[in-house]
């Protein structure tokens, strides 16, 4: 059986929510709700927080969650990730495939990773079903082949769907990319080495590099959708559906996370 590695990057200064995965869900910071999900997947070797920040590293170590320091000057997630593998593979502690799901994902579900991993470099998408998420610029969205390969990633809304211009009249799918890579050692050791490319700069989408270099990336759709906390905003609405889910196990969790079951009203 493959071993498999998950790596969580956590950056401390994102700049359109500084200290994001120190920011507070119900109790816990951010970064302990993206670990204890991600944990709950069969198949790990290990798991490591990938941070350049001491005050990341210091609550890690606080809470017993692995982590490992690494350098400042990291475009993205996925050059982080690779540092990570250089350290790891120096000390002979690698695996057969890395896995990198986004420190800012809270809601996601390791379901979404049973599926078949052998090619070398796969990105998970799903179906848009939220309208919030089709005009948001933070929410990616990828077109995907009809061999699961991607063919491109962007902010915008695509495809383009104008009334005028289709030429046929069927319903609108648009997919939008979950943070969450498999990579072998390999691969993401390549993505580091190879230049920021042109539609990566434009776009401000690492994977948008390896399609400018024909690099091909297989795509698994997944029906566990997985909402990334960029804004402010997008902390309120992680916390409204985590009430929500709490509700409708008939329980009530409190802003420190303390979990009770609802009163029941009954008729004498």
């Amino acid at each position: 059986m493959k071993k498999f590695i998950g790596i969580i990057p956590a950056r401390y200064q994102s700049s359109r929510f500084p200290g994001k995965p120190l920011c507070d869900i119900l109790g816990k910071p951010m970064i302990e709700h993206v670990y204890n999900s991600v944990k709950k997947w069969y198949r790990w070797k290990k798991i490591y927080i990938a941070t350049d920040s001491l005050k990341i590293f210091d609550v890690c170590k606080k809470l017993d969650i692995p982590v490992l320091i690494t350098g400042k000057e990291h475009i993205d997630c996925l050059d982080r990730a690779a540092e990570v593998v250089k350290i790891l593979e120096e000390k002979n502690e690698g695996a057969d495939k890395y896995i990198i799901i986004q420190g800012d994902e809270p809601l996601f579900d390791v379901r979404t990773l049973d599926v078949d991993m052998e090619d070398n470099l796969i990105n998970f998408y799903t179906e848009i079903q939220d309208e919030y998420d089709i005009y948001d610029n933070n929410a990616v969205k990828v077109v995907v082949s009809k061999h699961s390969k991607a063919i491109y990633f962007s902010r915008y809304t695509i495809p383009y769907h104008d009334k005028q211009t289709k030429r046929k009249d069927i319903d609108l799918k648009i997919y939008k990319q979950i943070g969450v890579y498999v990579f072998s050692g390999e691969l993401l050791r390549k993505y580091s080495e190879l230049e920021s490319s042109y539609l990566e700069q434009m776009e401000g989408i690492g994977l948008n590099r390896f399609i400018e270099n024909d690099i091909p990336i297989s795509m698994r759709y997944t029906s566990y959708d997985s909402i990334s906390v960029d804004t402010f905003d997008d902390r309120e609405r992680i916390i409204s559906i985590l009430r929500k889910k709490y509700n409708k196990r008939g329980m009530i969790i409190d802003n420190n996370g303390k979990i009770t079951k609802k009163c029941e009203n009954k008729t004498p």
